[in-house]
């Protein structure tokens, strides 16, 4: 028979949240709708508290301590439950889970985005297209997310948000940090630019070839990282240099800024295979201006 989980309050934070002491005397905190309400300092928590306990977080180290507990402090109780009910969503439609570290980062930032919101100020993301595009599994739960909130809180909240859920939900995947992987969108949105600058053309960010060419460089950013490479160079470089010498040469240009934001060697097999994607979007805008 497993032993029975006691926990003592040490702090009510708001309705939804408590901080306690559990049988080890580790210190915990508790979410679960309306687990703090009336309650009080040192009580021990019973029976339908107890089952009222939808989350867990052992505190681990005085830094993440003194971090989720600001955190949770400063947002509502609406606030709070709804980006828990956010939470639960996530962990149960995915194989993510939300550690201590990052669910301070996590609330911390959709609790200022909410207070933004609520104070007028829009939230403008400018990778948003890059973003769906590099992550669609996250963008998905992302968008999910934010419905959740929207009708927690009786608040519209804009897609770019989503892009920005996303981001940290990747993060949460892949152990990077949010910034690496805003460099990483931002270059590729600087990539996706110079295209359309030198050939003076709009690319349909909602087609095939679009979300072709952003996956592909999202694959060249990570093999470069990783020191990974395509291989020998692509068996028709000469004929694809020959036939599209525009956009060899621009594929070239593209190369040159990774190289340059990456610090980094990228081999020339990866200047053919851009090289078709580009020519592929131009053809396909030519062929729908006929």
């Amino acid at each position: 028979m497993k032993n029975k989980k006691i926990y003592q309050i040490l702090r009510i934070l708001n309705n939804n949240t408590i901080l306690a002491k559990d049988e080890r005397g580790n210190e915990v905190v508790l979410l679960g709708k309306g687990i703090g309400f009336n309650r009080k300092k040192g009580e021990y928590l019973a029976d339908e508290q107890l089952q009222a306990i939808e989350k867990v977080f052992t505190l681990s180290s005085d830094a993440n301590r003194d971090s989720i507990l600001r955190v949770l402090t400063e947002a509502d109780d609406e606030t709070i439950h709804a980006i828990h009910d956010v939470i639960q969503y996530i962990e149960k439609k995915s194989d993510l889970h939300f550690t201590e570290q990052f669910l301070v980062s996590f609330i911390d930032h959709i609790s200022f985005a909410i207070k933004r919101l609520q104070q007028g100020i829009n939230i403008d993301n400018p990778f948003l297209f890059e973003i769906r595009t590099l992550y669609p599994e996250e963008f998905a739960l992302a968008l999910q997310g934010l419905k959740i909130l929207e009708q927690k809180l009786n608040l519209e909240i804009p897609e770019d948000e989503a892009g920005f859920i996303t981001l940290h939900l990747n993060s949460l995947r892949t152990n990077q940090s949010i910034n690496k992987m805003n460099r990483f969108s931002a270059l590729v949105n600087q990539l996706i630019h110079v295209i359309e600058e030198e050939l003076a053309i709009k690319i349909d960010k909602e087609s095939i070839d679009y979300a072709r060419l952003v996956t592909h460089l999202r694959f060249a950013i990570e093999r470069t990282e990783q020191n990974q490479h395509l291989g020998e160079n692509h068996p028709l470089s000469s004929l694809l240099q020959k036939e599209y010498p525009i956009c060899y040469n621009l594929a070239w240009k593209l190369v040159k800024i990774m190289q340059n934001t990456l610090k980094a060697e990228i081999p020339e097999a990866e200047v053919s295979y851009l090289t078709l994607h580009i020519q592929r979007i131009l053809d396909h805008i030519n062929d729908n201006q006929k």
